[in-house]
């Protein structure tokens, strides 16, 4: 197993027991569009996320209380290059028994920085993990995917980043962005005002990207996250209009209300 496999655990009180009949109640914390069955060697069933990801999932190994593997059989991400990640690797949940509790390890066997979806996919299984199969586990209660469920600030954080790393920020207004949204830069700004509404926001991209005359390259970091906001660093290198060529180094700061950004703020 590759040492750059993605890895998280979690310890609860429950019986190994528990713990394995949670995993294969894949409905309860992973997704409630999930069709298929999900307990049984050979059983395969199919995962989706709006249209932004589906997997053919197929279990490749039962041992009851102590393991359960899934192999990818398909996968589509609808914003990677590279239509192959993902396919062929393993899901692993290994269970074991700890100081009379319960640990369960789960390894991405395959996940590794190298993908497309590196970042969005850790961000995904962490969530999932951490907090939808242990709140299963501990409570009976998940937390899986569903259309009505609103959109977690780790959700809107990994799309956002998804999209920002195509250099699609149009399109992460269009999604992300809520109707009374606020786009704030520094005070005395030689290059930005302030804007307010969703409409006014789009206005104010669309007027600065008609002055860049030349795009001569950029980079945004992943999120980091906290509370109910999450921040961005971006490098960018372009020649404007009546500026001339600049360098914009700054840090963008997004706060999420409702599965939707309510404000983003600049600082350079």
């Amino acid at each position: 197993m590759n040492n750059q496999d993605f890895t998280t655990t979690i310890l609860v009180e429950q019986k190994p027991e528990e713990v394995f009949n949670a995993i294969n109640n894949v409905l309860g914390w992973w997704s409630q569009e999930i069709e298929g069955n999900t307990s049984r060697v050979n059983d395969e069933f199919t995962y989706r996320y709006q249209d932004v990801h589906q997997c053919k999932m197929r279990l490749v190994e039962v041992d009851y209380g102590k393991k359960v593997v899934w192999l990818v059989v398909e996968n589509y991400f609808n914003f990677t290059n590279d239509k192959s990640e993902w396919t062929g690797d393993k899901i692993i949940f290994d269970i074991s028994e700890q100081a009379n509790k319960t640990l369960l390890r789960f390894t991405h066997e395959g996940l590794v920085p190298e993908y497309e979806c590196y970042t969005a996919c850790v961000n995904g299984w962490s969530q999932y993990i951490q907090k939808s199969l242990k709140n299963l586990i501990t409570t009976g209660s998940g937390e899986p995917n569903s259309r009505e469920r609103p959109y977690t600030i780790h959700e809107v954080a990994a799309r956002f980043n998804e999209l920002a790393q195509q250099e699609k920020w149009f399109e992460i207004q269009d999604e992300l962005f809520g109707e009374n949204v606020k786009s704030i830069d520094p005070a005395n700004s030689l290059y930005f005002g302030y804007a307010e509404g969703k409409a006014a926001v789009r206005k104010k991209g669309e007027d600065f990207v008609k002055k860049i005359t030349d795009f001569h390259g950029a980079h945004t970091t992943a999120p980091v996250i906290g509370g109910n906001h999450f921040a961005v660093g971006r490098e960018m290198d372009i020649t404007v209009q009546g500026f001339g060529r600049i360098r914009l180094n700054e840090i963008m700061m997004y706060e999420v209300d409702d599965s939707k950004i309510i404000s983003e703020q600049f600082f350079y």
